[in-house]
């Protein structure tokens, strides 16, 4: 931003002086006589700006070999590859950054496409390129299951496997409705699967991808409380 300000300072002031220049010609000369050589003093003032910006290091073009060289994006890559599916609000917190300039940071991440974003229940979260389609499944199955009743039900299939929604509802003290909303979920994401072959109702399964996920999950949790105390 600095730069920015200096760069549109030096551009102000060249602009002046170039229009004081032509309105001292255009007073005492035909000023068409002199277009060439004005046209030459804006060309040659613009340049030196772009070049002094330039030298100053004002202007500094992100690219994935130069991306990580700042010590808030390498924190946000490092952040991102221990806590995948980690949402914008969550990251900069934890990294005590303000969330306006985690953005623009990881905006930067992006572009240099060493990370993507998802969109989940209406949260944007980010996985590192470098793990391809396993870490997006990663990053969106613990997404999900960092709601608290979306985890209890995985855990819940994991330790009874083959029950239907009433019987989860009723096992944790949740609205069928809930319950549904989150399957729904985990079902699409392949962190449960259904079987309607042997009831009339739809009974659920925990996969060995939820199965991970939550372990995964938990054993980050468990690390970030012992990081705290």
């Amino acid at each position: 931003m600095y730069y920015k300000r200096k760069a549109l300072i030096v551009l102000t002031f060249c602009l002046f002086l170039i229009f004081c220049a032509e309105s001292t010609m255009a007073t005492s000369f035909d000023v068409t006589e002199f277009l060439p050589e004005i046209s030459f003093l804006a060309v040659v003032a613009v340049g030196a700006i772009v070049v002094a910006v330039i030298t100053a290091g004002g202007i500094k073009y992100v690219t994935p070999e130069n991306v990580l060289s700042t010590e808030v994006r390498k924190s946000l890559y490092e952040y991102i590859d221990e806590y995948p599916g980690s949402h914008l609000r969550e990251i900069a917190r934890e990294l005590d950054l303000k969330p306006s300039n985690a953005a623009w940071h990881l905006r930067k991440l992006e572009q240099t496409n060493l990370v993507r974003s998802r969109a989940i229940g209406g949260k944007k979260v980010f996985y590192l390129v470098e793990g391809g389609i396993n870490a997006r499944r990663e990053a969106v199955a613990e997404s999900i299951l960092r709601n608290g009743n979306a985890r209890d039900i995985m855990l819940y299939l994991k330790n009874n496997p083959g029950k239907h929604l009433l019987e989860i509802a009723h096992a944790l003290k949740l609205n069928h409705h809930t319950v549904k909303w989150h399957i729904k979920k985990m079902y699409m994401a392949e962190l449960v699967e259904g079987d309607t072959s042997n009831s009339t109702y739809p009974v659920y399964y925990a996969t060995d991808i939820g199965i991970q996920a939550v372990q995964n999950l938990s054993g980050r949790q468990s690390k970030k409380i012992g990081r705290a105390s």
